[in-house]
C-alpha cells in the first residue's frame, strides 16, 4: 500500500518560526527553476486504496499523503532530529520518536521529557516536525492539509512553507509563507502569514488572525489551503477565502520575488518561543497535532 500519488510535475517556464543563523547580505543570482521537484516514483494511475480528490477548478492534483501506511513514508518527508527554532527562543528538541503514524492520522507528539539532541543539546520538552526539502517542493500550486491542533498554555503549532535553495540568502530574504500557525493557548485562532525582505531590507509581514466558525482547531479538524500564484498568494480555511496579498516589494529582486523559488512543506508542534510563550502548569502532556491529509495541486497551461 503506499500513499503518495505524484503526476505531471512541470517543466522550466511555467511574527513565524525562523532560523536563529546569520542574515545574509548579499544578493546572489538567481535562475529559473521549474515549478516542481520530486524524487517520488509517479504510478500512472491513482492507487484504489486511496480516496478520489476533486481538485479545485483548473487544478491537477500533483502529490499527495493521506497516511494510510503502517508508519510514515521516508520517502516523502524527513523527520527533524534536532533544536530547529532556538532563534525562536523555542524549547524543544525535535524527536524522531515523537512523530507516529496510525489510524491514517499523522501524530505529532510534544511532551514534558527531558531529551538529548544532537549536538549534546538537553532540553525540557521533546516535539516533533516533518519536511520534504529536497524531496518534494513547488512553485505556484494550491496546497491542503487538513489538521487538527491541541490546546495549551506555550504549544505553537504551524502549517508553513520554506523555501527549498534559499536562493536569495537566509531568512527572510528567500521568504516564508504560513498556512497556519497559532498560540495552543487561544486555540480558536488561527494565523495565516507570510515574510520577506522589503525594499530597505527590514521583514515585512502581512499576518491576519482569523476566529474559527463553529468548532474551535483543538476540537476538530479544520482544512487549511493556500493558493500560490505568480501575482496573488490567497489563504483559505475550511473552503472560506480569509487573506489575500499580492504585489510585495523586496528588495532581493522585481516582484514577484522571493516568491518565485521552489517552497517545501513543514508541518510541527514547537514548544515556547516568542510567539506563544512558555508552557506552565495548566499545559497538559502529551499535546497531540494530528494531520488527515497534505494535498497539493498544480494548475498546467
Amino acid at each position: 500500500m503506499i500513499s503518495v500519488f505524484v503526476a505531471g510535475a512541470c517543466s522550466s517556464g511555467s511574527d513565524g518560526v525562523a532560523s536563529g543563523s546569520s542574515r545574509s547580505t548579499t544578493v546572489p543570482s538567481v535562475t529559473p527553476t521549474p515549478s516542481t521537484t520530486t524524487t517520488t516514483q509517479a504510478p500512472t494511475t491513482t492507487p484504489a486504496t486511496l480516496p478520489p480528490v476533486v481538485p479545485p477548478e483548473g487544478y491537477e492534483l500533483v502529490w499527495r499523503d493521506e497516511f494510510n501506511e503502517a508508519g510514515l513514508n521516508t520517502s516523502l518527508w524527513t523527520v527533524e532530529h534536532s533544536t530547529f527554532g532556538d532563534g525562536n527562543n523555542e524549547l524543544h528538541c525535535y524527536a524522531p520518536g515523537n512523530v507516529n503514524v496510525s489510524n491514517n492520522v499523522l501524530a505529532i507528539s510534544a511532551t514534558d521529557n527531558q531529551t538529548t539532541c544532537p549536538g549534546n543539546k538537553r532540553r525540557d520538552y521533546a516535539s516533533g516536525m516533518v519536511h520534504t526539502r529536497d524531496t518534494a517542493a513547488f512553485r505556484y500550486a494550491w496546497f491542503e492539509v487538513r489538521a487538527k491542533v491541541p490546546a495549551g498554555q506555550g504549544l505553537w503549532p504551524a502549517i508553513w512553507l520554506s523555501p527549498n535553495n534559499d536562493a536569495y540568502g537566509l531568512w527572510p530574504r528567500s521568504g516564508e509563507i504560513d498556512l497556519m500557525e497559532l498560540r495552543g493557548q487561544n486555540p480558536t485562532v488561527a494565523r495565516v502569514n507570510f515574510h520577506y525582505a522589503d525594499s530597505n531590507g527590514g521583514r515585512e509581514q502581512s499576518p491576519k488572525d482569523v476566529e474559527a466558525e463553529g468548532e474551535g482547531f483543538h476540537e476538530a479538524f479544520h482544512t487549511f489551503a493556500l493558493r500560490w500564484t505568480e501575482t496573488e498568494i490567497t489563504w483559505f480555511i475550511d473552503d472560506v477565502e480569509v487573506h489575500s496579498v499580492s504585489g510585495w516589494s523586496s528588495e532581493v529582486g522585481p516582484f514577484p520575488a522571493p516568491f518565485d523559488q521552489r517552497f517545501f512543506l513543514r508541518l510541527n508542534l514547537a514548544v515556547g518561543g516568542n510567539f506563544p510563550g512558555p508552557p506552565d502548569n495548566s499545559t497538559s502532556w502529551p499535546a497531540v497535532m494530528e494531520i488527515d491529509y497534505v494535498r497539493v495541486f498544480q494548475s498546467f497551461p
